[in-house]
């Protein structure tokens, strides 16, 4: 909150100032009163309230002269006087600057809903505002009266008021004011261009409806144009550049530069007719030889899409009934009808409703009587929950292998590219580029659309880039002079606006529907961000045959269910799902998101209102509707610890290791995986679980803002420090509570947990009864509605996926599987009924979502755990993938298959290695390859290096320097120096691939320098800063502790390494690991490029970052020896840490280095000192 109090002032300063500007008028009363202040907690208040000015411009500090401190009315009628004259001053503003103040309220006018407000006659109130009640408050009116009249009114109306918050005093509120979440919502003084335009290929991805016949519509301003004649004419050529050129749009004449221009978009439009483009992208991009192949050997799969292509024409259309319906209710007269009496025109109506209705049924498909009941019992029996029945596995992956097959059809990128560019070199013509002596311009362009096809997803272009390389001046359309041979500054900034026009057109109108009517562009998952290119024809087969998977058990054709689904509205809209390829197959994602109907709201958008309920009925009732969930990585760590620790203090435990020569493991381990957890949920048995889990009748939904400050990177270059400004994140709180309790704004900031953060509220509030989200459970959990390629289907058995609720929901179910369940086979140990007090058995049993992790110090309850599991559970639809179960003991399935043995003593969980064993937890990037890790990173190349360079490399390690791989509580210092050991390889990785990423010439490695400076710092305030949350929660959780205690504790939190003192030992091991390990990483990156023999000519100059790293580390060590604490018993060394094996797999991955060259880095580690 730093940034937005030093933009603030007390309210004590503020009247001191009132006061200093009154005792030169002669009037010493404001002084007086501030001086006799007496009352602690208006002296509080005059510390503790901060004052913003809402309008810098035109409003004076103080109010206007002459102004005193006297109080003639009261409190209350001040309050409502000042939201008087605020809904006075809102008509004419914008409603942005509105005070908060005012919501909730209006001016009095005549049939207004709402209640009129005692002591005012100008307002009314239609819903609740507890600000104003705050305001209202024996506190305020004790300011009131210190203050006086003109001065309290003219803070409550120009003033953004905030206060310190009693119980959490790094926390504020707003209380009156301009909303803060608007005014900080950029950094100030930042000026956003809205005119850049930038270019990613997630413009065209995921192109859901392509034409079969044509590649450009008949809209298009090009197809139009050539339909008018040939050539076209000049009226018509400057249509065309109308829609070019953002500026000619707004003028009635061109400019003298647009006007040379006419003829070449005559000659480009002639071109773009004479274009053949089917025809070129049969030549450029043929269809696979091996996918033509794969067709003539199937033919039972191009029989079915010639049947589904058969069914889709000769299928009726859907709104034909609807329509003939209201024409027959409402008698619209149609253009051609005259005024008759109204029974004549239903009768008319009438008849030609039965003829329309005939030629359809003539025209449509016949279908048995069988076949309609059927259809209409299907439906029917879906949205009474009846139908989900258990789905067999087995025909969800009847096409697996085919599809497989075919997602390796995908087109290169060099063809794809090859197509762009000669369709480009077609249509338009070079003169548009500039002269014949001008080659750059068409290169440029080239290498922008070729940087475009070969981008990852998240990646952004910047079109003012690749304008500024254009040379200017050859370009003769653009010279308004004809003999101009220079270009002025000001000149240049005029082209380079038309040029961005230009190429922004040339990308939206030419390249986009020609790459979304020829390819399906999608990623695919475990390639990270990379893109691949569909032929129309192959993804069309691909996506046949997994729909037709998915028909077999989880969806359904909602064709035949226009009838009955016409007897009742739904509540919910039509949302879509697309395919992603993934490396055994296609996975299905509902994008709940967003409706297939624009104009209808979203699916989870309308559940948002369920989900806050159910959120706060797990929080009332945790054991019951949560059981052994955990969410974050911070409730794994709340749960892991008091287990480990229980452990490793229990005598019998470790006398039981030590007898057995360490054979025997501090405990047992077993992790399972659910098989198709969201397909295979009973949404009948889910249902009536919901309707017990929600208590109350109805709810209450408040709407409030938390925000929290970003501060960016601080760089510094050579003329000094360059700071950013700080901003600040708004997050959009939705609690629930009863209807009844109706809370003020202030008591509820109290009871959140949120430290040092900003609370604005929002003045909104949602009611929703009991009966009404059962309603909307019952349709999103038994008639959730998709769409596919334009065709509607119902899913019929599971719960959605990309639901809001779909992972509430799961938690739900699983926890009362749990309960009836697992509990039966496994009563909680140390229960005096079940097992004595002094029994050692100690367990826990954790689930993320549908995996579990049970943690027992008993064989026998981990086997009885394991045959549970493996067993299966009809009745929840509960079965496990067997290929995914881990133990680290001997296990049998439970289906009669042989029993299994762990491989490793490490079981991987949740991106964690726990070694059981020995009671340590370790990162798992086994999956995070070095390719999958340079494409996970997005490049932008609109936002300069400094903003995003150190946030980049840090930003996927965050959660891995939480305390739950650091806590020297639970672990030896030999697992806390490898995972930091493993973290900075990472992040040093990182840093190496986004300096090769850099487009520019990478020679700053002064910029480098204070990068790796800054990662350090903050890998080492992360540390720190998770280890006192730590300590402040126990603390929090055991108040009864003395001082002494409490400071142990942070002491032994601290104490990472027994030879180097407390309070610096994070900041000494992450400094003199990391600049050991950001050297060995750079000089693996210089010897890779060395091998591959690149120039170093516009690449990063490897040897010149690695003498500044090692000058670095030479003062670094040189600060410790001075330290008489550290400096003498700072004895470290990195060369255990590259020969342990549990870093082998991390050093092979990230930095391809093995055993045998291990001794090599060794070696200059050893030199280099």
């Amino acid at each position: 909150m730093e940034a937005l109090l030093a933009k603030a002032v007390t309210l004590r300063s503020f009247l001191q100032s009132a006061a200093e500007v009154l005792r030169l008028n002669g009037d010493v009363t404001l002084e007086q009163n501030l001086s006799s202040v007496t009352n602690e907690d208006v002296s509080n208040a005059l510390d503790q309230t901060f004052l913003i000015q809402s309008f810098p411009e035109g409003i004076e500090s103080f109010p206007r002269s002459p102004w005193n401190c006297k109080q003639c009315i009261s409190h209350t009628e001040l309050v409502h006087h000042v939201i008087e004259r605020l809904l006075a001053r809102k008509r004419s503003m914008d409603w942005k600057n509105a005070n908060i103040l005012t919501l909730g309220y209006r001016e009095v006018a005549p049939d207004v809903a709402g209640h009129r407000v005692m002591q005012s006659n100008g307002i009314m109130c239609y819903y609740p505002n507890t600000l104003v009640a705050a305001l209202k408050k024996p506190l305020w009116k004790s300011l009131h009266k210190l203050t006086g009249d003109d001065l309290m009114t003219h803070l409550l109306l120009n003033y953004t008021i905030f206060v310190q918050l009693k119980d959490a005093p790094d926390s504020y509120m707003q209380i009156a004011g301009k909303s803060l979440r608007l005014q900080t919502r950029y950094a100030p003084n930042s000026a956003l261009d809205t005119a850049n335009r930038d270019l990613s290929i997630n413009c065209v991805m995921y192109a859901r409806y392509f034409r079969k016949d044509r590649v450009f519509a008949t809209s298009h301003v090009l197809v139009k144009a050539s339909k008018t004649g040939d050539p076209i004419s000049r009226t018509e050529a400057s249509r065309v550049l109308r829609s070019m050129f953002t500026d000619a749009a707004r003028q009635k004449r061109l400019s003298r530069r647009l006007i040379n221009l006419i003829p070449t978009v005559q000659a480009m439009v002639s071109r773009f007719k004479a274009c053949q483009v089917e025809e070129l992208a049969k030549n450029l991009t043929p269809l696979n030889a091996e996918f033509r192949k794969f067709m003539a050997d199937n033919p039972d799969i191009k029989r079915k899409i010639g049947e589904r292509a058969a069914k889709t024409a000769a299928s009726p259309k859907p709104i034909l009934m609807p329509i003939v319906r209201k024409a027959l209710d409402d008698g619209y007269l149609s253009q051609g009808e005259v005024v008759t009496p109204s029974s004549d025109r239903k009768r008319k109506r009438r008849e030609e409703a039965i003829e329309m209705l005939s030629c359809a049924s003539a025209s449509s498909p016949k279908r048995g009587k069988g076949d309609a009941e059927r259809a209409t019992e299907t439906y029917q029996s879906t949205r009474n929950g009846k139908a989900h029945e258990p789905i067999d596995l087995t025909k969800l992956q009847q096409h697996k292998d085919n599809i497989k097959k075919l997602l390796s059809f995908a087109t290169p990128k060099k063809k794809v590219y090859r197509l762009v560019r000669k369709f480009i070199a077609r249509v338009v013509p070079k003169e548009m580029w500039g002269s014949s002596d001008t080659k750059k311009n068409w290169k440029c362009v080239k290498m922008m659309l070729r940087k475009f096809i070969f981008s990852r997803k998240f990646d952004i272009f910047s079109l003012k880039k690749c304008v500024g390389e254009l040379q200017m001046i050859q370009v003769e359309w653009m010279k308004v002079q004809k003999d101009a041979k220079f270009c002025p500054p000001n000149e240049r900034v005029k082209r380079q606006k038309l040029f961005k026009d230009l190429l922004w057109w040339m990308m939206s109108l030419l390249v986009f529907p020609l790459l979304q009517n020829l390819f399906y562009i999608t990623e695919a998952e475990g390639m990270a961000n990379e893109i691949a290119y569909y032929q129309r024809p192959v993804w069309n087969v691909i996506s046949m045959l997994a729909v037709d998977d998915l028909e077999r058990e989880i969806l359904q054709p909602s064709a035949n269910r226009t009838a009955s689904s016409n007897h009742k509205q739904r509540l919910l809209p039509t949302s879509r799902l697309r395919l992603l390829p993934k490396a055994s197959g296609i996975r299905p994602l509902m994008n709940l998101s967003a409706s297939a109907d624009r104009t209808k709201v979203s699916v989870n958008r309308s559940m948002e209102s369920v989900h806050r309920i159910l959120t706060f009925e797990m929080a009332r009732q945790p054991k019951r509707l949560l059981g052994a969930s955990v969410r974050s990585i911070d409730e794994i760590y709340k749960r892991l610890k008091p287990l480990f620790r229980q452990i490793a203090s229990c005598p019998h435990c470790t006398k039981r290791q030590r007898t057995s020569g360490g054979d025997i493991p501090m405990a047992y381990c077993v992790t399972v995986d659910v098989e198709r957890c969201f397909d295979t949920i009973r949404p009948r048995k889910l249902y009536q679980m919901l309707k017990k889990a929600i208590q109350e009748d109805e709810y209450l939904i408040r709407k409030h803002w938390v925000g929290h400050q970003v501060t960016p990177i601080a760089l510094s270059n050579d003329s000094g420090t360059s700071l950013l400004q700080p901003s600040f994140f708004y997050k959009l709180e939705r609690p629930a509570y009863p209807s009844g309790e109706f809370l003020s704004f202030d008591e509820l900031v109290a009871q959140s947990p949120k430290k040092n953060s900003l609370f604005v509220d929002g003045v909104l509030y949602d009611y929703l009864t009991k009966t009404k989200a059962l309603e909307l459970l019952k349709e999103h959990l038994s008639a959730n509605t998709i769409e596919i390629d334009g065709h509607e289907y119902v899913q019929q058995c599971g719960i959605p996926q990309g639901s809001v609720l779909s992972t509430t929901l799961c938690n739900i179910y699983y926890a009362q599987f749990e309960r009836r369940v697992l509990r039966k086979r496994l009563p909680e140990v140390c229960d005096s009924v079940v097992l004595p007090v002094s029994c050692c058995q100690h367990e826990e049993l954790f689930r993320y979502t549908d995996d579990f992790m049970y943690i027992t110090t008993d064989l026998k309850r981990a086997r009885a755990f394991s045959e549970v599991m493996h067993g299966g559970n009809n009745e929840y639809g509960c079965f496990v993938n067997l290929s995914k179960t881990q133990a680290n003991f001997e296990l049998a399935t439970g289906t009669g298959e042989p029993a299994k043995s762990a491989t490793s003593r490490s079981i991987s969980w949740c991106g964690m290695l726990i070694d059981p064993s020995q009671l340590q937890i370790y990162v798992n990037y086994e999956k995070l390859s070095s390719s999958l890790l340079q494409g996970s990173i997005p490049f932008n190349e609109t936002k300069a290096a400094r903003e995003f360079f150190v946030n980049k490399v840090v930003l996927p390690i965050r959660q891995r320097w939480h305390a739950l791989y650091f806590d020297p509580e639970l672990f030896s210092e030999d697992t806390i120096l490898v995972n930091l050991f493993q973290m900075l390889i990472v992040a040093a990785h990182r840093f190496s691939t986004l300096v090769e990423m850099l487009p520019f010439v990478n020679r700053d490695m002064h910029f480098f320098h204070k990068c790796i400076l800054q990662i350090l710092k903050k890998m080492t305030k992360g540390i720190h800063h998770s280890l006192e949350l730590d300590v402040a929660e126990s603390d929090s959780a055991n108040p009864s502790r003395s001082y002494a205690v409490k400071q142990h504790q942070v002491r032994s939190k601290l104490h990472i390494c027994v030879h180097i003192d407390v309070s610096n030992s994070v900041h000494t091991q992450v400094w003199t690991i990391g600049l050991d390990v950001f050297q060995f990483t750079i000089r693996a990156k210089r010897d890779q490029v060395d091998a591959k023999q690149r120039r170093l000519q516009g690449k990063a100059n490897w040897n010149q970052l690695l003498d500044t790293v090692r000058f670095e580390q030479g003062k670094y060590r040189h600060r410790m020896k001075k330290n008489p604490n550290i400096g003498l018993r700072c004895t470290y060394d990195l060369n255990w840490l590259l020969h342990d094996d549990r870093n082998a797999s991390v050093l092979k991955q990230f930095l391809l280095l093995d055993v045998d060259s291990l001794a090599y880095e060794q070696k200059l580690s050893r030199s280099s000192r």
